[in-house]
């Protein structure tokens, strides 16, 4: 069992985080090139395949009929020489198909050295966020027992209807590699909302190592409108 200077010094180094996302820019997964040649391109064409070109590894394609989940694409990705990819705003279990991705002839490269695949809202007709302690995929951790707690949600969709269970916290356990709902509240629409816990006081805490999985979805429309977001406020230890 840890000590209690662990654990003082776990809450000395903790950091508040506030994150947000809005219409088509939440992260499917994250890509970075391993190899040691170059990229030539990296395609989502949202209905057909991914596709990794580089001068070492030549065009990978990953086709989406066969990789029909979010999960068994990364999984397939992470399997290439020259590529680490991360899961990020969406579900092991999400659906791969129906265009669910913004659709890119060519993904540009981000100035920290990274390729994103991102969700089309409207089609996925739900808005997530991972909170989590490192949303990299090359970057190692630093030593120790890490974890977050989410503070509080703050979301603004035009989804077609209030909804029970439209509103959702998930945990990720790392270990299992299972994705579980803990936490549940019925949607609201189009009214600025906000879901805190014990008045702002409170947290949902994920166990060490593990990630909290925030999303508004509707199984009849999320519409595309300049006020939509969704923002997490959490705290990384």
């Amino acid at each position: 069992m840890a000590g209690k200077d662990f654990f003082e010094l776990r809450n000395l180094n903790a950091s508040s985080q506030a994150r947000t996302v809005i219409d088509d820019t939440a992260v499917a997964f994250r890509l970075k090139y391993i190899g040691t040649g170059t990229v030539t391109t990296v395609t989502v064409d949202t209905n057909q395949d991914i596709t990794l070109t580089t001068s070492d590894g030549g065009a990978e394609e990953f086709l989406l009929a066969t990789y029909t989940t979010m999960g068994t694409l990364v999984d397939a990705i992470n399997g290439s020489a020259y590529w680490e990819c991360v899961l990020l705003d969406a579900l092991r279990a999400d659906s791969t198909a129906s265009s669910v991705f913004v659709d890119d002839a060519d993904v540009t490269i981000s100035s920290k050295g990274y390729y994103d695949a991102l969700i089309d809202t409207s089609v996925a007709k739900a808005m997530t966020y991972r909170v989590t302690y490192d949303r990299y995929p090359d970057t190692e951790k630093p030593s120790g027992s890490h974890r977050v707690k989410l503070q509080e949600i703050v979301y603004n969709l035009d989804i077609n209807a209030a909804s029970a269970n439209g509103f959702r916290v998930y945990e990720w356990d790392a270990l299992d590699k299972t994705e579980t709902q803990i936490y549940r509240l019925a949607s609201v629409d189009a009214i600025e909302t906000t879901v805190n816990f014990a008045s702002g006081e409170g947290y949902i805490t994920a166990g060490d190592g593990n990630d909290l999985i925030v999303r508004v979805i509707d199984a009849t429309s999320l519409t595309d409108a300049a006020g939509n977001f969704l923002s997490c406020v959490f705290t990384r230890e």
